[in-house]
C-alpha cells in the first residue's frame, strides 16, 4: 500500500478514475482526513499536473457545511495526493438502494443539495457529476456532495482550453454517469451550470421514486433516453406537491435554454413545498432530520446583496432594485446593526465575485440575498443570510404577499433577520416595524423608481427622480417615505451643487413636503433629514438644522445622506473635526457610496489637504470615471496647488459631461479666469448671462469667474446676489479656499454677518 509523508493510512476506501482513495490520519494537524492518491498516467504530464493545482486550489476555496473541504494537495517523492475531509456515514446511493425517501424528508435534503450547489456555482465552479453515489449522509442527517474532482472551474485562466477540466476531459468526449448527465453533457457540448440543474433534478426525481429518471440495459441505451425520452412522471408518489412536479419538470428541460435558469429558484419552490405540503400527505410526514447548525454569535454588520429578478422582464429590473433598497432602508432602521447602504452593494450586481471578497471589501460579517418576483400586484421574496467569510448558509425563508402589504413584508424580514442574528430590537424599533401600513401598488412602483434615480444624482437624473415621485404622492397621498424622498429631490434641485432650480423654488417645496410627512410619521428619518438640511442650507437656522439633523441620525444611523448633511452643517459652523469625523461616519454606511466619496474629497479641499483630495477623488473616479462632481473638487484641488494645466482638464470634463450645465460651466470659467485666460473666461460669463433666460444660473459661480479676474467690486456684486437668493453653498464662505482673495475686504466680513454663520 502506497504511503505518503505526515499521513498515516488506516484503511481503503474505495477506487475511481480519478485514483485510489484512502482513510488516514494527518499527523501533523491530528484529524482523519481521506486522501485521494492520484495515478501516475494522469500526474506525469507536467502541463496537466500544473493544471490540475491551479483548479484544485480554486475547489479547495469552497467552505461550505453541505460540499465536503478539500485541504489541498500533497506531493512527496513523486506521489501526488488530494487531501479531502472524511465524511462519516454513507451514501445516497445506498440509501436509495432500501426505496424512495418519504417527501418531507426528501425535500429537506433536496434544499442542502441546492444550497452545496449555490455555494460552487457563485464561485463559477460546475459539479459536472452530481448523482447520488456523490452526496453523502452523515450520522446527524447532513448531507455533504462530493468529488468535485470533474468541476469546471470557471476562471479567465483555464478557460483558455474550452472545457478543460481536472481529469483534462475536453469537448466531445463525455463526462460523467450517463443516467445524470445533462442532454448537452451526453452530446460533448460545452456546459455550464444547467448542467448542474438538470443532474438535480434527476436526483430529486429518484428521492421521490426510488427509481431513476432515464434507465437502460445498455449506455447507448441510457444516452437515448436522456436526449430523446421523458421521465415517467406517473411514478411520482400521488402527494407529491405540485409546485414539486413543477420544479422537475423545469430542471429536466431538455433544451438547456428552456431549463431553470437558477438553483435559487428551485429552493423557494422547495421551501415553499416544505412549508405547505401536499393534502393527503399524512403517511409521508415523518420528522426530519435536520443537519445541527452552529451556535449563533451576534452579529454586528451586514450587507444586502442586489435582489435577483426571476421576472424575465427587464422593466422589472426597477422594482428588484427598489427591493433591494427598500430592506436596506428597512433593515437600517436597527441601530445596532450596520447596514451598509445601497449605493456600495449595487455595484456588486451580476458581478459574480465570491462572498468573502465582498465581505472583506465592505467590511461586514453576513450578508442577505435572494430573488425577487414580481407578477401583477403580487410578489414573492425569497431570502437567506449568509455567514460571509466562511460563505455558510445561516438562515433562508420565503414570502409572498400582495403588493399593498409589501411595507409589512419588509417589516418582518427585518425582524426575522435581527432574531437570527441575535439583536434584541428597542420598544421604539418594535413600534416602527409594527406599525406598517399597506400602500397603493402603483404608488410603491413610482416610488423605488424615484428613489432610483435620485441615488444617480445627475442633473437628467433628479428631474425623473422628481417625476416618479411626485406621481407616487399623488397616487398615495399618505405615504410617509414618498413625500420624504420628494423633499430629497427638491432639496437636491435647489443646493447648489446641481442647482437644477433657484433655491426659492427648490427649498419651500421641500419643507411643503417635509411637513406633510412628519405629520404622518413624526420619527421619518429620511424627512427630519431633509428638513435639517433645508434649515441650514436655505433658512441660515443653525439651531434648528442641527437639532434635526441630530434627531435624524440618531433615527437611522446607517442613512448616508443624513451623515453628509450633518457635516456640511457642522463644517459650515466651523466644528471642522467633527464634521470630519461624521464624514468617515458615512463611509463606514457606504464604503462604495460615489457621492460619500466625493464628500470625503471636497472635505480634504476646503481642509487645503490638497494631495490627500487628490488621492481621495481619484479613488472615487476608480468607481465611475464620469461623476462629474468628483472631476469639479479635482479640477479645485489642482488648482489650489497650481497645477492649472491638470485643473482645467478636470473641469472640461465636468463641463462636457453635464452638457454644459451652468454650475460646472461657472467652474469652468473660474479655471480659465486665474490661468490668465481671461477673453475665455469672459465669454463663460457671457454664454451664463445667455443661459439664465431658459434655465437657473447660481450667481455664486459668476461671483468665482470674477473672483478668479481679479475683480473685486464685480465679485460682491454677484455675492450680495447669491445671499439674497439664499444661495446653499454659502455655509463654506469662511473655509472656501476661492475666497481668500476677499477676507481683508470689510464686505467680506459683512456677507458672513448676513449669513448669519455663528
Amino acid at each position: 500500500m502506497q504511503t505518503i509523508a505526515h499521513y498515516r493510512i488506516t484503511a481503503k476506501l474505495g477506487a475511481g478514475a480519478m485514483g485510489d482513495v484512502y482513510r488516514a490520519h494527518d499527523t501533523k494537524l491530528g484529524r482523519d482526513v481521506a486522501l485521494k492518491i492520484l495515478p501516475s498516467v494522469f500526474t506525469d504530464d507536467p502541463e496537466r499536473l500544473a493544471r490540475f493545482k491551479r483548479e484544485a486550489r480554486v475547489l479547495a476555496s469552497l467552505n461550505h457545511p453541505h460540499i465536503a473541504a478539500i485541504y489541498g494537495i500533497e506531493d512527496d517523492g513523486g506521489i501526488r495526493a488530494l487531501v479531502l475531509e472524511l465524511v462519516e456515514g454513507e451514501t445516497l446511493a445506498s440509501r436509495l438502494r432500501r426505496g424512495p425517501v418519504p417527501i418531507p424528508e426528501a425535500l429537506a435534503m433536496a434544499v442542502q443539495i441546492v444550497d452545496a450547489l449555490n455555494a460552487a456555482h457563485r464561485k463559477g465552479i460546475v459539479h459536472r457529476d452530481l448523482k447520488p453515489a456523490n452526496i453523502q449522509i452523515t450520522p446527524d442527517g447532513m448531507l455533504k456532495v462530493l468529488d468535485f474532482g470533474l468541476a469546471k472551474v470557471a476562471t479567465a485562466e483555464l478557460t483558455q482550453s474550452p472545457t478543460v477540466t481536472i481529469d483534462d476531459t475536453r469537448e466531445g468526449v463525455i463526462l460523467g454517469t450517463a443516467a445524470y448527465m445533462s442532454p448537452e453533457q451526453a452530446r460533448g457540448k460545452p456546459i455550464d451550470k444547467s448542467t448542474d440543474i438538470w443532474a438535480f433534478g434527476c436526483v430529486l426525481y429518484e428521492l421521490l421514486t426510488g427509481r431513476r429518471a432515464f434507465r437502460g440495459e445498455t449506455l447507448p441505451d441510457i444516452i437515448a433516453a436522456v436526449l430523446e425520452r421523458e421521465p415517467d412522471w406517473k411514478a411520482l408518489p400521488g402527494t407529491t406537491p405540485e409546485k414539486i412536479r413543477h420544479l422537475l419538470q423545469r430542471a429536466l428541460q431538455k433544451d438547456a435554454h428552456n431549463r431553470l435558469r437558477d438553483l435559487g429558484d428551485a429552493r423557494v419552490g422547495l421551501e415553499q413545498a416544505i412549508a405547505a405540503p401536499a393534502k393527503g400527505a399524512e403517511s409521508d410526514r415523518v420528522p426530519v432530520r435536520r443537519p445541527r447548525r452552529a451556535a449563533r454569535k451576534r452579529i454586528r454588520s451586514l450587507a444586502v446583496l442586489p435582489l435577483i429578478n426571476l421576472s424575465g422582464d427587464p422593466e422589472h429590473e426597477f422594482f428588484a432594485d427598489g427591493m433591494t433598497d427598500a430592506l436596506i432602508t428597512t433593515l437600517a432602521q436597527i441601530g445596532a446593526l450596520r447596514i451598509i447602504s445601497r449605493t456600495s452593494v449595487m455595484r456588486y450586481k451580476g458581478a459574480g465575485k465570491p462572498l468573502p471578497d465582498i465581505a472583506r471589501e465592505l467590511n461586514v460579517e453576513v450578508v442577505l440575498e435572494g430573488t425577487v418576483l414580481r407578477s401583477g400586484d403580487r410578489v414573492r421574496i425569497a431570502v437567506q443570510l449568509i455567514d460571509a467569510l466562511s460563505d455558510t448558509h445561516l438562515w433562508a425563508k420565503n414570502y409572498e404577499s400582495d403588493l399593498r402589504d409589501i411595507l409589512t413584508v419588509q417589516s418582518e424580514v427585518a425582524q426575522a433577520v435581527a432574531q437570527e442574528i441575535k439583536i434584541k430590537l428597542t420598544p421604539q424599533e418594535q413600534a416602527h416595524f409594527s406599525a406598517a401600513r399597506p400602500v397603493d401598488p402603483e404608488a410603491y412602483e413610482a416610488f423605488l423608481k424615484g428613489r432610483y434615480y435620485w441615488y444617480r444624482r445627475s442633473p437628467d437624473a433628479l428631474n425623473k427622480s422628481l417625476e416618479y415621485l411626485e406621481r407616487a404622492v399623488a397616487k398615495d397621498p399618505t405615504y410617509a417615505l414618498a413625500h420624504a424622498g420628494l423633499a430629497d429631490t427638491w432639496v437636491s434641485l435647489g443646493w447648489d451643487l446641481f442647482a437644477g432650480c433657484a433655491p426659492s423654488e427648490g427649498f419651500p417645496k421641500a419643507k411643503l413636503s417635509v411637513r406633510k410627512a412628519l405629520d404622518l410619521d413624526p420619527n421619518c428619518a429620511e424627512a427630519l433629514a431633509a428638513y435639517g438640511w433645508t434649515a441650514g442650507a436655505y433658512d441660515w437656522d443653525w439651531i434648528a438644522a442641527e437639532r434635526s439633523l441630530r434627531r435624524a441620525v440618531e433615527l437611522k444611523p446607517q442613512y448616508g445622506p443624513a451623515h453628509i448633511w450633518y457635516s456640511h452643517f457642522l463644517h459650515g459652523v466651523g466644528r471642522i473635526q467633527e464634521s470630519f469625523e461624521e464624514s468617515q461616519r458615512a463611509i463606514q454606511c457606504d464604503p462604495l457610496g460615489i457621492i460619500l466619496n466625493v464628500h470625503l474629497g471636497w472635505h480634504y479641499v476646503y481642509d487645503r489637504e490638497y494631495d490627500r483630495a487628490v488621492e481621495q477623488l481619484n479613488k472615487t473616479l476608480e468607481l465611475d470615471p464620469d461623476f462629474i462632481l468628483a472631476r469639479m473638487f479635482l479640477g479645485e484641488a489642482h488648482e489650489q496647488m497650481g497645477r492649472l494645466e491638470e485643473a482645467l482638464a478636470e473641469f472640461e470634463k465636468a463641463a462636457n459631461l453635464s452638457r454644459r450645465r451652468p454650475v460646472y460651466l461657472a467652474g469652468l470659467g473660474h479655471a480659465y479666469a486665474v490661468s490668465g485666460q481671461k477673453q475665455r473666461a469672459a465669454k463663460i460669463i457671457e454664454e451664463l448671462h445667455q443661459r439664465s433666460s431658459e434655465t437657473y444660473v447660481a450667481p455664486r459661480g459668476i461671483a468665482e469667474i470674477y473672483i478668479g479676474l481679479g475683480e473685486k467690486d464685480h465679485a460682491f456684486v454677484w455675492l450680495d446676489k447669491a445671499v439674497e437668493q439664499r444661495n446653499g453653498w454659502l455655509i463654506h464662505v469662511r473655509t472656501n479656499p476661492r475666497y481668500d482673495g476677499l477676507r481683508s475686504d470689510s464686505r467680506f466680513a459683512d456677507l458672513v454677518r448676513r449669513i448669519g454663520l455663528p
